[in-house]
């Protein structure tokens, strides 16, 4: 499980560095304009879609079908994938011509963006209309990609499949860097071309996860099923995991349309870029983890070993605590400067970096709890139940949209108090749906001393990157870079990694006294 989700969050790195590099071009020429607005709006439905379908209900319910179909037929197995595909194709295929048709003809009034008349508004909002209709058909090659991806997880393939992001952020940055040489460009027609380039980018990463299937024999032809296919068992187990994940995507994408309306313009912006800079811990901890874990939890379900299935998730869970908590911490210190320095130059001002901070550490805040509640969302899918969730994730939709009105409007909050209600609702979520796993798999011994070990070495890691911000600063953007992040941040690391192994943590020890033996054993000769 450590080295599939090593190579995932390798890969995923670099992706993230790429995203890091896209998200501070486009700072730099939009700013938080309404343009950037309506983009991140516009992206933000196909990423809607994409999350659902590709990354969360349907590749929740076919992984652990696939892994089953595996274990008892290869053949039964490439069935059920092109059934899957097939069906994924034809039904967002439909989705996708009817909503580019809508986008298309409904007048941009119905779609007013903040404007400072009633016409700039409408034009506006015939803008997000035109944006949504060139990014929307990115749900296809995206979301079958996805399940593609998911195949080649169940059969042990994790690094390429992670790759997928990667190529699409380095079209996209292609893109912004062709725009150059069209000096003319508005800031409405440089969207337009980034739109363009991106719903691009969704086949070429359908490609890229074509190949490694194709080389293994795993490509059947896509079909439309029919009765007894056994495709028709995984799209009827979608449908509870469906209704839960719509409700946790839609209320991350409502707190992104309200901010504009709740808090004021550019505000869109500033959630988008917290949620941007929130993917690099996630990304490279609770993502990574859950991905590696999900096939083997879904094995043990199968074969009806819950110990086993407890011991691997508790494995799992500690793991990513190890990083997720530390991680947290990190970027809340580190956020103003993180954000000076990353976008703080163009169109982006210093007053924008203040408020996109803010924004990032009251998100990055929860990333412990959304790290722990995909976990035990994933054990309870390995479970077969979908319900538990699903009713979680509509319950915390209410929650949600309620702590946003309560913090904005009530608290006088602006963006930050919408990023705060998403980690309020991370840490609801993580206590319902452990209460509900755990409750159904055997007991096991408490975990306080290793969570006591996690939080004293993160106390030390903070108390490091205090001193040493405390102690120097950088005034150009590259020693800013240098002496207010990466020195802070590497002394932090040190800090921490040191403090828990003094404390007793014996999982890096043990890591590489395990990889030492493995060693050992590749290179004795054979008996």
């Amino acid at each position: 499980m450590l080295r599939a989700a090593s190579a995932i969050s390798l890969v995923t790195l670099i992706s993230r560095i790429l995203g890091l590099v896209r998200d501070t071009m486009m700072t730099h020429l939009l700013g938080t304009s309404w343009e950037m607005g309506a983009f991140t709006r516009a992206w933000a439905i196909p990423n809607l879609l994409r999350r659902l379908f590709g990354e969360g209900a349907l590749s929740a319910a076919f992984v652990p079908a696939f892994t089953r179909a595996l274990n008892d037929d290869p053949a039964k197995a490439k069935r059920l994938l092109g059934g899957v595909t097939g069906a994924l194709t034809l039904g967002l295929g439909c989705v996708t011509v009817l909503v580019v048709g809508l986008c298309l003809l409904v007048p941009g009034v119905w779609f007013k963006l903040p404007a400072e008349d009633e016409t700039t508004g409408a034009a506006h909002g015939r803008h997000l209309l035109l944006l949504t209709a060139i990014l929307f058909p990115y749900v296809i090659p995206v979301c079958v990609s996805a399940i593609y991806a998911g195949a080649q997880n169940a059969l042990g393939q994790f690094a390429l499949p992670a790759a997928a992001p990667l190529l699409l952020n380095a079209i996209w940055i292609g893109a912004i860097v062709a725009s150059g040489w069209l000096p003319s460009l508005s800031d409405q027609q440089f969207t337009i071309l980034i739109a363009v380039a991106l719903s691009v980018g969704g086949f070429v990463q359908l490609l890229l996860n074509l190949g490694p299937l194709r080389r293994r024999g795993y490509l059947p032809p896509m079909h439309i099923p029919r009765a007894g296919d056994p495709s028709l068992g995984v799209l009827a187990a979608t449908a509870p995991t469906l209704l839960g994940l719509s409700a946790t995507q839609l209320s991350a994408l409502a707190s992104q349309w309200l901010a504009e309306y709740l808090v004021g313009p550019g505000s869109t912006t500033h959630v988008y870029l917290a949620n941007r800079l929130l993917l690099f811990p996630h990304a490279l901890t609770a993502l990574a983890a859950a991905t590696a874990v999900f096939p083997t939890l879904s094995l043990l379900a199968a074969k009806g070993e819950f110990g086993p299935l407890r011991q691997k998730l508790d494995v799992a869970v500690h793991a990513t605590m190890l990083l997720a908590v530390p991680a947290a911490a990190g970027m809340w210190a580190v956020s103003p400067d993180l954000v000076s320095v990353a976008f703080v130059h163009g169109s982006y001002t210093p007053n924008d970096a203040v408020e996109t901070a803010r924004a990032t550490a009251a998100l990055v805040a929860g990333l412990p709890f959304l790290s722990a509640a995909q976990l035990y969302a994933r054990g309870l899918y390995a479970l077969g139940d979908n319900r538990t969730p699903a009713i979680a994730a509509v319950a915390l939709l209410f929650l949600n949209l309620a702590l946003d009105f309560a913090l904005v409007l009530g608290a006088g909050m602006g963006a930050d108090g919408l990023t705060l209600a998403s980690s309020l609702c991370s840490l609801v979520n993580a206590l319902w749906l452990r209460a509900t796993l755990y409750g159904r798999l055997p007991s096991a011994p408490p975990a306080l001393p290793r969570i006591g070990r996690i939080l004293a070495a993160t106390a030390a890691m903070l108390g490091t990157v205090f001193a040493v911000q405390a102690s120097i600063d950088g005034t150009t953007r590259m020693s800013r870079a240098l002496l207010d992040l990466a020195l802070p941040i590497g002394a932090g690391m040190v800090a921490y990694l040191a403090t828990h192994v003094a404390l007793g943590g014996r999982e890096l020890p043990d890591l590489w006294q395990r990889r030492r033996a493995r060693r050992a054993a590749r290179a004795a000769p054979p008996q």
